[in-house]
């Protein structure tokens, strides 16, 4: 396909009024960014991105979720195609869709974030963060699907890895928004990754969180902010 050189003329089509021809210019190019990070690139290089406000905000559901699954393909390629996601101010649509979505959109919504901390650096990840992910990335660790509940608990363990300094600050988040209580049940849960993992997020993050609960940082009224300028703290609010 992309030698036949159709991207350039497939990708307009993202934008077409009818919806049928939308769900099937969205598929076939979703099928190309499950590709090589060099082919996700043949289709971001025809400015993509531009089509997915838009996407990501239609009325129709299944449109919604084909273009986060699209997204979770780019969110796993490199950290040129993760910034060029959050470039495109596409963060905050695809938070959105974890938080309204139906749950199959939700479900894309956390492949796609879950890919970025794996792919993402620091600051990426940070961003993530900082537009509010953390509510209902946690709050679908509630959920009944056993895979989604691995994608959410291992993207938290990747966030926390990468927190640094900051990591305090991101595991109370965690607690406040009820993420914890929700980790602390999975340690019952039947399946053993799901089990063992969130045993060791509790055990290698929160065990201190416990015992100085009192000791811990408040959080801002518009919430912790990981923009360096905001000056919460003194030296920037920052992986």
């Amino acid at each position: 396909v992309i030698d036949s050189e159709v991207v350039p003329n497939l990708i307009p089509l993202l934008s077409h009024k009818e919806v049928k021809v939308q769900t099937a210019a969205l598929r076939a190019v979703g099928n190309i960014v499950t590709g090589t990070d060099e082919q996700t690139q043949v289709v971001l290089n025809c400015d993509a991105l531009s089509h997915f406000p838009a996407l990501l905000t239609h009325p129709k559901e299944k449109i919604c979720k084909e273009a986060v699954w699209f997204l979770s393909n780019i969110t796993a390629g490199n950290q040129a195609q993760v910034q060029a996601v959050i470039d495109a101010d596409l963060l905050p649509k695809i938070i959105r869709n974890l938080t309204k979505g139906e749950f199959q959109t939700q479900k894309e919504a956390a492949w796609a974030i879950s890919n970025l901390t794996i792919s993402g650096n620091r600051d990426q990840v940070a961003k993530l963060v900082q537009e509010g992910v953390i509510p209902p990335f946690c709050n679908l660790l509630g959920c009944k699907d056993p895979q989604v509940i691995q994608v959410v608990l291992d993207g938290i363990n990747n966030m926390l890895k990468m927190a640094g300094t900051q990591v305090e600050a991101l595991a109370n988040m965690i607690e406040e928004c009820g993420g914890l209580d929700k980790i602390e049940q999975l340690q019952n849960h039947e399946n053993v990754d799901i089990y063992k993992l969130a045993y060791d997020i509790i055990e290698q993050y929160f065990s201190e969180l416990e015992e100085d609960v009192n000791l811990a940082p408040q959080s801002s009224e518009g919430g912790f902010q990981f923009d360096p300028n905001t000056g919460i703290p003194s030296e920037g609010f920052k992986f």
